[in-house]
């Protein structure tokens, strides 16, 4: 309708468990204490993985993104029990710089891309200030996390390109450092680095070093002017990255069986919660974040029109779950159109998820890629 263009459809995998329940704990939903239960829940284990993984595999997404945090299991770990679950899934494995060292994830890179056959791209979060970084002791402020993520990419790219690496940075020191030999040549394919970061630190690092820009879903004008920032930055090495977007998603047959099915998971939603849980929210540091929760200024559960924020993006996943403040919700042929839309901004990857993770997988999977693919949009 709006654009050609070959997108690309990934899901997010969930690492730290789930539950049947939206409010009873997905992706990144705050859940109080008193309601942390295990009935329902659905713990990370390896065979719960799988189900997701092969789900993913046969209904044509091409990778997932594997997370990281003190909250999920280890994505290294994650990502390479899988490998030999799967065949053709690509796996985007995230991780913080504040938790490692160039050479060694350059190091894993490598190993992963030999073991799996050039599966892997990196996601690489540098984080916020906050109690998350200081579990690490990176009690550094946003512009000194950028400088070490911007430290770490140079390194990690460099290694990745067969390169022998001498670094002297602010964070790093590195001599003589190499992940080639006779016997051990580096990799034919450097894993991708998707990267993402909505803040004046953040732009000039996604212009050197990102192949892949990432934002959270935002409306169509906002987005806009955020990717010509970052292509700005970009073309100051004489780079051109591709963009991404990060969403939640509920897809059905029509948009009124969808947005019912959305209403439903704020259904009974306990005020005292709510009020409990916005101010958590609201004191994120991270940029992308606080331009996300800002769209949900006026929201109120009871009120469904007040919830959709541009046609097809729904902010009721945002009044509980960290990340993107917005998903896609509609019908398949209402969705695709929207993602048109979006393609006609130069975002060709879609890292998707849902409540609960496994079955909206196969709403997707089952409903919008077909639906992508009748109109020759899908990459697979």
């Amino acid at each position: 309708m709006f654009v050609t263009v070959s997108l690309g459809l990934h899901w997010y995998l969930p690492t730290a468990g789930e539950a049947r329940s939206f409010q009873k704990g997905g992706t990144n939903v705050y859940v109080p204490a008193e309601l942390q239960t295990a009935d329902g829940f659905r713990a990370p284990s390896l065979s719960y993985l799988t189900q997701v993984a092969l789900g993913l595999e046969e209904t044509g997404f091409e990778s997932v993104l594997v997370p990281t945090g003190s909250y999920c299991e280890d994505p290294w770990v994650v990502a390479s029990a899988l490998i030999s679950q799967t065949s053709t899934l690509r796996f985007l494995v995230a991780l913080h710089p504040r938790t490692t060292t160039p050479a060694l994830t350059a190091h894993q890179a490598a190993s992963f891309q030999r073991i799996s056959g050039d599966r892997l791209a990196l996601n690489v979060v540098t984080g916020e200030p906050g109690g998350e970084a200081r579990r690490h002791g990176d009690s550094g402020d946003k512009t000194a996390q950028y400088t070490r993520t911007n430290e770490f990419l140079s390194v990690v790219r460099a290694l990745g390109a067969g390169e022998t690496v001498d670094f002297a940075g602010e964070n790093y020191v590195v001599e003589r450092a190499t992940l080639t030999s006779a016997r051990r040549p580096a990799p034919q394919t450097a894993p991708e680095i998707w990267f993402g970061g909505s803040s004046d630190q953040a732009l000039p690092v996604a212009g050197a070093h990102a192949d892949v820009y990432l934002s959270w879903l935002e409306p169509l004008d906002q987005l806009a002017e955020k990717i010509a920032r970052v292509r700005e930055a970009a073309a100051v090495f004489g780079r051109e990255p591709r963009f991404g977007v990060r969403s939640w998603v509920l897809a059905r047959a029509t948009d009124d069986e969808a947005f019912a099915a959305a209403q439903a998971h704020l259904d009974g939603l306990d005020d005292e919660r709510l009020a409990a849980t916005r101010p958590l929210l609201l004191a994120r540091e991270s940029v992308g974040q606080q331009r996300g929760q800002a769209l949900l200024e006026r929201a109120d559960h009871r009120d469904p029109a007040s919830l959709l924020i541009a046609p097809n993006l729904w902010g009721g996943f945002g009044l509980l779950a960290g990340g993107p403040a917005l998903g896609f919700v509609g019908g398949y042929a209402q969705i695709a159109d929207r993602l048109e839309e979006f393609a006609a901004l130069g975002v060709s990857e879609f890292i998707l998820s849902g409540f609960p993770n496994l079955e909206e997988s196969r709403w997707v999977g089952e409903g919008l890629i077909p639906e992508l693919r009748r109109r020759g949009l899908s990459r697979t």
